[in-house]
Formats: C-alpha cells, structure tokens, sequence
C-alpha cells in the first residue's frame, strides 16, 4: 500500500499519520495482515470519524455505480490486465485474492458509498487543510487522492 510510503514522507516532515477505516476491528486486522502500513490505523466501523469530519457518504446511484466500474477499469489498464471494464473489478479482487464476505456485503449495504479524505490537523486539534473525495470535482475525481507532493507540500506550508 502506499499509504506506509507517504507515512514516512510525512513523518520525515515531522506530521504522524493516522488512518481510519470504515470497517469492524477484526476484518482491518485480517486485511493488514496481508497488507501491512508503517502507520497507525483506527477502526470505526460506525463511521464517526467520517461524520464528525465531513466526509460525505452516498447510496448508490447508476451515476456513482459508473464512476467505481471506470475507476477499477483504469486500475486494471494501469496492473496491464486485459479484461472488459465491467469485468475490471472481479479482476483486480481476483489479483488482490480478495473475496467478499457476508460482512463486507452488509457493511456496504449499511454503509453505501463512503466517500474518503485526508486532513491535516494541528498538535492543538485544528483541521489546517482538507481535501475530500468529490468535494471538488464531483465524481470525475472519484478515486483520486492527493500525491505524496501535495500533501507534504501543504504540510511544509502549515509549519511555517
């Protein structure tokens, strides 16, 4: 994953990363198992964080469904796998060895689509800089995160 790789980055420039899943305890575990961080992880599998936070949750459209379907396409051109786009997501869980769980579908029933995003918050609990998945662009900017520059340079631009 590359989130332990912008962790050291970040931590180079003095910021501690903390991630938070929307998933129960256990399946986090069981996943970072198989693909293990540099960082801190907390799990909240009833979203509290993400709400308190104002990380944007939706059902399911046609519209949001399309933009998942193309960005697991992208995905599959960017790991060179030759499969149809509506074909692009069970490919990559197949690559992944992922497979669903009667869990994860009732967390995605509950949960729907969870949004995503990354802030930046002061040793005082101040939020500095947020960025939010869709917040922006709309769903053109779906799976988009910010690069390890953007954020170590808004980083070094808060610590001035």
């Amino acid at each position: 994953m590359l989130l332990g790789t912008t962790a050291k980055k970040l931590q180079d420039v003095g910021v501690q990363t903390l991630a938070i899943v929307a998933s129960k305890a256990e399946r986090a575990r069981f996943f970072f198992r198989f693909r293990p961080v540099s960082c801190l992880v907390g799990a909240d599998p009833d979203l509290i964080t993400h709400r308190a936070y104002g990380v944007s949750q939706s059902p399911v459209t046609p519209e949001i469904w399309q933009a998942v379907l193309s960005a697991y396409g992208n995905l599959a051109r960017e790991l060179q796998l030759q499969v149809p786009e509506s074909e692009a997501r069970d490919a990559v869980d197949r690559l992944d060895g992922f497979k669903v769980t009667e869990s994860e579908k009732a967390e995605f029933q509950r949960h729907q689509i969870q949004f995503t995003g990354q802030f930046l918050v002061d040793r005082d609990g101040i939020v500095r800089w947020t960025n939010i998945e869709c917040a922006q662009d709309g769903l053109a900017s779906i799976d988009k995160f910010p690069t390890d520059e953007e954020l170590l340079a808004a980083a070094r631009a808060l610590s001035k």
